[in-house]
């Protein structure tokens, strides 16, 4: 239930939004801001339209917004599409109507901060008129960047972020397996934001982490070739290879989570191999830090390959 997620997750929210129905005073429009606004909007929405005084999230009117298949509904996001002023005029238009639903009307602008500055000001004449039954919810991750007299307007939420397991385990209800949920969060909290971390790649470097790690303590002699063949020849520009060093010290800070048995390890798929690797506790913190300051240089170092070499030869 969205519900349980928001009391244990968004406790400030919820109580908002719970006073806020239960005593029929209910601001016509609300802007959530956060990197993890779905479901938090998907409660909301809900509630605007359900019987009850809060979303039940059970009954035929819920599962039809839940599902984005409420008539008097309409969702526009920034990030598909950015949201134009023709845009704010149609909401104007369909709900000038009247409603198929019998119930409230209800536009939803997702990524607001990605609207033009026409539609902003269309869309500002409709917040300063609203009409009864109309209620509009916004979602962004950039507050600076929506108008101050828009926001002055709504209700506004700040949503705090999740914690790194609930965000791991809403990768895996999208699909993604746990070594990878894992890996990507460390890189982001946004779920919008893992769309920049193509598939095939990196699951190509974290492959390339895993063999790196192999050779650098069972097979040294290997350890250059390898790298060099295998990640430079195919990705050698500055953004992957951060990449690459960023995910190695994962990998070797799970190895010394390994040996002291630490409950959370990224690599969960490769916790044997770790467990056969051969090191001591000092040797592996200066490995750690060697990689942290090749990270670190590598944005003043105009060659990339020479700079990896001389890491592989400290290491």
């Amino acid at each position: 239930m969205i519900k349980d997620y928001l009391i244990e997750n968004q406790p400030i929210f919820y109580q908002i939004i719970k006073n806020q129905f239960e005593n029929n005073k209910i601001p016509h429009a609300f802007i959530l801001s956060g990197n993890n606004t779905e479901k938090a909007l998907q409660f909301l929405a809900m509630s605007f339209i359900c019987d009850q005084k809060l979303a039940c999230e059970q009954c035929v009117d819920c599962q039809k917004v839940l599902n984005h298949k409420y008539a008097d509904m309409i969702v526009f996001d920034g990030l598909e599409s950015s949201i134009k002023k023709t845009n704010i005029e149609y909401i104007q238009e369909t709900f000038n109507k009247t409603s198929l639903e019998g119930k409230n009307k209800l536009y939803i602008l997702k990524n607001i901060e990605y609207s033009s500055k026409e539609a902003m000001n269309t869309l500002l004449k409709m917040l300063e008129e609203p009409i009864p039954g109309i209620y509009s919810i916004f979602t962004t991750k950039n507050m600076n960047k929506v108008l101050p007299t828009i926001r002055s307007r709504c209700e506004v939420i700040e949503l705090k972020p999740d914690s790194q397991l609930e965000f791991i385990n809403r990768l895996i209800e999208k699909g993604i397996d746990q070594e990878k949920a894992n890996i990507l969060s460390d890189l982001t909290r946004d779920v919008d934001a893992i769309d920049q971390y193509d598939d095939e790649k990196l699951d190509y470097i974290i492959l390339q982490v895993i063999n790196f790690v192999e050779d650098l303590f069972t097979k040294r002699e290997n350890l250059i070739i390898n790298t060099q063949t295998n990640l430079l020849k195919t990705y050698k520009d500055k953004d992957s290879i951060k990449l690459f060093l960023r995910l190695l010290t994962l990998a070797l800070k799970d190895m010394f989570h390994v040996k002291h048995n630490q409950e959370f390890i990224y690599y969960v798929n490769h916790i044997d191999l770790f467990k056969s690797l051969e090191f001591d506790n000092d040797d592996i913190i200066k490995k750690i830090e060697l990689v942290l300051e090749t990270l670190y240089l590598i944005d003043t170092n105009a060659n990339i390959s020479l700079l990896m070499d001389s890491m592989m030869f400290r290491l």
